[in-house]
């Protein structure tokens, strides 16, 4: 096979995949994509699957985490920063210094690119079923799609792709927002008409992922400058059909929080679009230390246990990167509250009407080497050793913990958080690794049934139809809600608004790779949500020193306006000698 080196919009790689026949979608790169090569079987079915594996690039690594939740509400300054992404820094968020986004343009044309070529070449494939290459030009259709849909989230205006390019050019320009949408919308339409309803192999996509990011999609077009009047409609119109059809997807939310991140239950029936990972290590990297198309969604939100007396790092609590520390505003949504914003729990009873604080943050840490980090060697495996009790504690009770015997156990308060110590988002825990520093082998979720429901509540909020609205939140609260209390998750219609809606998204995805593109999305009375919140340190703490280190950010006095569009990386503007053009303020 005669081999031709790709390179487009910056990208010096392509990768490809040879057909797979396991139980799992699995990637295993074998050489570069070629137009004869995408003619044959093989071919496309490599295709495929290479635009499969960039998503692993997309969703688990640093960048990934850092372009989609970094710089919200949600989480301030942990030990690392990339680029200003956390704090907005200008002098370090800049064209030329923006790495993350930088590595998701470039895995996002290069499997753009791998897409284009399945389409344009697989229609005349050899040795495989019409049924086959249909259903192999739908779920690249859709991939390409959720390329494009990350793409015109972070910059707008962007190079709109469609044909596939088999050698370097320099003819790159940005096509206007609006059309990256329309193609957007017409690539899922069209797979919605073929797609299997049912995956083959878990991590493939199907009907049910096509309808989910209609949905999406026309959300998110209905608040840009590309709206059109039925967007929000349209947005409805899509969701409502998944959930009322989710049985004959296989789909349904599961019980039990609890359940939904549940270790060997990524592929459960909640899930509508994950990324493979496994402990292959041709297929993923899990040393600890190769990096490209890694997970490490399991250590960016682990604090730093591991500092702290009587705690050595072991593979059950894994590696404490420590990258993004939670906010306040985050910690306190999960307290139960009337339709005025007073709390209705107090004390030791804070945060358990709603189950998922404790059920997907980690509070406590239990022993695990005595007298480790000054610790006490009288201290107890198993017993108690750090505890985040989520409110400030009297002193007697803080003098009662420091005369427990046969040891003492370390109490970190909310006004002791720094950006090493806080509770840690456990969705991720991956403690099938082999190694104390190895990567995490699960699968990721990206979309799952509960955000369908939240987004067509927003999208019947925007309608005014605020009765079915406050419906579809409560099935997301109510199967929050603890036994015998779940009545009282329930809100009434009048309480629909675009910042209770965002609060719930909060509560139910964080971490999940969607916040910024939520708050970009949304505006209030006072303007876009990323602005508003960013600005006020109720949302974004202002950066504050404690004596055990400091905690926050300088996100509120840094963050303008032009923020809501990500810098268009240096490298391909110098690459297509200025025919890509940088967003404004950049």
């Amino acid at each position: 096979m005669k081999k031709i080196v790709l390179a487009t919009l910056g990208t010096a790689f392509v990768l490809s995949a040879t057909s797979c026949s396991k139980n799992i979608l699995d990637e295993n790169p074998t050489s570069v994509l070629t137009p004869s090569f995408l003619q044959t079987a093989q071919g496309v079915e490599a295709g495929v699957t290479g635009v499969y594996s960039g998503l692993r690039q997309l969703y688990g690594n640093d960048a990934g985490f850092f372009t989609t939740e970094a710089g919200t509400d949600l989480w301030t300054n942990g030990i690392a920063n990339s680029s200003g992404l956390s704090d907005y820094d200008n002098t370090a968020l800049t064209p030329l210094n923006d790495g993350s986004h930088s590595f998701i343009w470039q895995v996002a044309y290069s499997q753009i690119n791998n897409a284009n070529g399945v389409l344009q070449y697989g229609p005349n494939a050899t040795g495989l079923t019409p049924a086959r290459v249909t259903q192999l030009l739908a779920e690249a259709k859709l991939l390409r799609a959720q390329y494009y849909f990350v793409l015109v989230q972070d910059f707008g205006d962007v190079p709109l792709m469609l044909s596939f390019v088999d050698s370097p050019t320099k003819d790159v320009t940005r096509a206007p927002m609006a059309d990256v949408y329309t193609q957007i919308i017409k690539d899922l339409t069209e797979s919605l008409a073929t797609i299997a309803i049912k995956p083959a192999q878990p991590g493939r996509v199907t009907r049910a992922t096509a309808l989910h990011l209609l949905s999406k999609v026309y959300l998110t077009r209905a608040t840009s400058s590309a709206k059109q009047a039925n967007d929000y409609a349209m947005a409805a119109k899509y969701a409502n059909s998944l959930i009322r059809n989710q049985s004959a997807y296989g789909l349904g939310l599961e019980s039990d929080p609890s359940n939904v991140f549940a270790e060997g239950n990524e592929n459960g029936k909640e899930v509508i679009f994950n990324v493979q990972f496994n402990g292959d290590a041709t297929f993923s990297r899990i040393d600890g230390f190769t990096y490209g198309g890694e997970n490490i969604a399991a250590f960016q939100f682990r604090s730093r246990y591991d500092k702290l007396p009587n705690m050595a790092r072991d593979i059950y609590n894994g590696r404490p990167f420590a990258r993004h520390c939670m906010s306040y505003f985050l910690e306190n949504s999960y307290i139960l509250r009337n339709a005025n914003g007073t709390a209705l729990e107090s004390g030791a009873a804070l945060r358990t009407t709603d189950t998922r604080y404790n059920k997907w943050f980690t509070t406590v840490y239990t022993v695990n080497s005595p007298g480790a980090n000054a610790g006490s060697s009288k201290a107890v495996v198993g017993d108690t050793s750090i505890w985040y009790p989520g409110r400030e504690l009297s002193a007697a009770r803080l003098a009662q913990i420091a005369a427990r015997t046969p040891a003492p156990y370390t109490v970190i308060q909310p006004s002791q958080y720094t950006t090493e110590y806080y509770p840690t988002l456990n969705k991720f825990d991956s403690r099938a690794r082999t190694s104390v520093n190895g990567f995490s082998i699960r699968p990721n979720i990206i979309y799952r049934l509960a955000e369908t429901y939240l987004l067509a509540a927003e999208a019947q909020y925007y309608l005014g139809k605020t009765d079915s609205a406050a419906a579809n939140i409560n099935v997301v609260r109510e199967r929050a809600g603890a036994s015998g209390k779940k009545s009282q998750m329930d809100i009434t219609p009048a309480q629909v608004n675009i910042d209770f809606i965002l609060d719930e998204r909060a509560r139910e995805l964080c971490g999940e790779m969607t916040r910024w593109y939520d708050l970009k999305r949304t505006s209030n009375g006072s303007g876009n949500e990323l602005l508003v919140r960013m600005r006020n340190t109720n949302y974004a703490p202002a950066l504050t020193n404690r004596p055990n280190g400091v905690y926050g950010s300088n996100a509120a006095a840094n963050i303008r306006d032009y923020h809501v569009l990500r810098p268009v990386p240096q490298q391909e503007i110098d690459r297509s000698s200025g025919k890509t053009t940088q967003n404004a303020g950049y």
